[in-house]
């Protein structure tokens, strides 16, 4: 195993794809540092769902994680000596459940997760960021698993939604986005 060799795979949301800024930019800062960047898409039956019921989107992770280990049945993952998750909203359940699936040591940068994903955070190598005005996930929730798992809770934005954002908040997003960026970097080896 080359002791340079360094993966991020960019696990999106659905309709929050890698090429919107969260994933955009923590991509590039990993891609920066010297990793392989792979940007996952889980197909247009699973990105075009646009609800917020939580039932009905439950059928659709096994199908994208299904899709995203076809993606990444030819990685030789033995030959990586670091392994990154970075994930965003669904991704982060779909991330967890393809290193579970893969058996793979993988750390983990979860970016505003979801409920289902809440039950993971104690059990990942890594970190969340999240916002308590995200319409997917309750404040009361988000900040339990932050006071549940302090040494995973990167940083909790006040009354950012699920783009870690706030409306009308120009400076105040891009610094937001910064901030997740530095957060993520540090991790980076």
């Amino acid at each position: 195993m080359s002791e340079s060799k360094k993966i991020a795979v960019l696990f999106p949301g659905l309709g929050y794809t890698c090429k919107r800024p969260l994933l955009y930019y923590t991509g590039e800062a990993a891609f920066a540092r010297g990793y392989e960047v792979l940007a996952l898409s889980y197909g247009d039956e699973i990105h075009n769902y646009k609800g917020r019921d939580m039932s009905k989107l439950a059928p659709l992770v096994p199908k994208a994680v299904e899709q995203t280990l076809k993606r990444l049945m030819d990685v030789e993952w033995d030959t990586y000596s670091d392994i990154l998750f970075i994930s965003k909203s669904v991704g982060t359940v779909i991330a967890y459940k393809t290193a579970e699936t893969l058996n793979l040591k993988v750390r983990h940068f979860f970016m505003t997760p979801i409920p289902p994903s809440v039950p993971y955070i104690p059990l990942i190598d890594g970190c969340f960021v999240a916002g308590t005005g995200d319409p997917y996930i309750s404040a009361d929730m988000i900040r339990k698993a932050a006071s549940d798992n302090p040494d995973k809770a990167a940083m909790i934005f006040p009354g950012c939604n699920h783009s870690l954002e706030k409306p009308c908040d120009i400076w105040g997003n891009l610094k937001n986005l910064e901030t997740t960026v530095a957060i993520l970097d540090k991790m980076l080896k």
